[in-house]
């Protein structure tokens, strides 16, 4: 046992809340600087019990409810702000997708020549899984937007 770990425990065995381990006893009967903090801790822990414990004021419990409500309302409101900017960033997302499907030509355009760029890169396989890529990497995005915009929300109100 070493004088880190007594020290610790001190104020424990102090005020009663723990009872004393032998080996706790052992290093507090051959340490004299162990020794001389607990007779200090028990000293005042006396002095403390001595006195008579003072009141609170009577607003003091409905201040502290009201402060923690006040807390608890500006956290939910900054939930709220980020969890609207998501759902506008999604919203957003589809749009831009819906937009992107009434406009096929250039979506394909684009997408045929980033495909070319990959299909020198990657060979055929690339050319191959060119119609089904795009809207797998769509529906991914979108999954993984609502996924984390349910755990972010889930994760702010349990707190």
């Amino acid at each position: 046992m070493t004088c880190h770990d007594v020290l610790d425990l001190v104020d424990a065995i102090a005020g009663g809340d723990a009872d004393v381990a032998p080996d706790v006893r052992a290093h507090l009967e051959t340490c004299p600087g162990c020794a001389a903090a607990l007779a200090a801790a028990r000293r005042i822990e006396l002095a403390l019990s001595a006195g008579e414990a003072p009141l609170a004021p009577a607003t003091f419990t409905a201040a502290v409810i009201a402060r923690i409500r006040r807390e608890r309302w500006r956290s939910e409101q900054q939930v709220d702000r980020l969890f609207n900017v998501a759902i506008a960033a999604a919203i957003l997302l589809v749009i831009g997708g819906a937009l992107a499907l009434l406009n096929v030509g250039s979506v394909m355009n684009l997408a045929s020549g980033t495909w070319m760029l990959v299909s020198a890169l990657g060979g055929e396989a690339a050319l191959q899984a060119q119609p089904l890529l795009v809207t797998y990497a769509a529906a991914a995005g979108l999954l993984m937007s609502a996924l984390g915009m349910w755990w972010w929300a889930e994760r702010r109100l349990s707190v």
